[in-house]
């Protein structure tokens, strides 16, 4: 990462006191895939007892997985928003399990950066930044799990866009 970007947003970590709990929930979601897997698929115990339940090991197994991959996710989940000004692009970096994604929206033929209020994530309501063209066209840049007062502020000084911001949903 160059040193000469600008960095707009960065969601940090989540606090240690969600993401140990989360993490020893993943690890143990991971243990209970593994069990039902090996005891019911396989034959051999990991020290979970036997019951009468019955079902799909194959699916409770997939579920215990699955639950594990997105409590684990905590541990690891960042994002970043950087502008570069010698490119005059947005540089958007995901930290994900294993690795960072970096993608990059130039603004070159934008005319406004549009922030409104969007539906959907564990929050509910995120802010969704759009950057909008003179041709009608939209590209979408991020969405934002935060308040954006100081982060709109910051894209309009670095980007010398208008930026309009909507409560209204998308």
């Amino acid at each position: 990462m160059d040193r000469s970007n600008a960095i707009l947003y960065e969601s940090g970590r989540f606090p240690l006191w969600l993401r140990v709990p989360a993490l020893v929930f993943a690890i143990f979601m991971l243990w209970l895939g593994a069990a039902i897997a090996s005891a019911d698929l396989f034959g051999v115990s990991l020290g979970l007892p036997k019951s009468d339940e019955h079902g799909s090991p194959w699916l409770g197994a997939l579920l215990a997985f699955a639950m594990s991959s997105i409590w684990m996710f905590v541990w690891f989940a960042r994002i970043r928003v950087l502008f570069d000004p010698k490119s005059r692009e947005f540089v958007l970096w995901n930290r994900g399990y294993f690795s960072i994604e970096e993608h990059r929206v130039s603004i070159e033929g934008c005319s406004e950066i549009k922030i409104r209020h969007a539906h959907g994530g564990f929050a509910g309501r995120r802010w969704r930044v759009m950057l909008e063209y003179p041709d009608g066209r939209s590209e979408w840049l991020v969405d934002l799990p935060c308040k954006v007062n100081r982060f709109a502020e910051s894209l309009g000084k670095v980007s010398d866009l208008k930026v309009t911001k909507h409560s209204g949903g998308h």
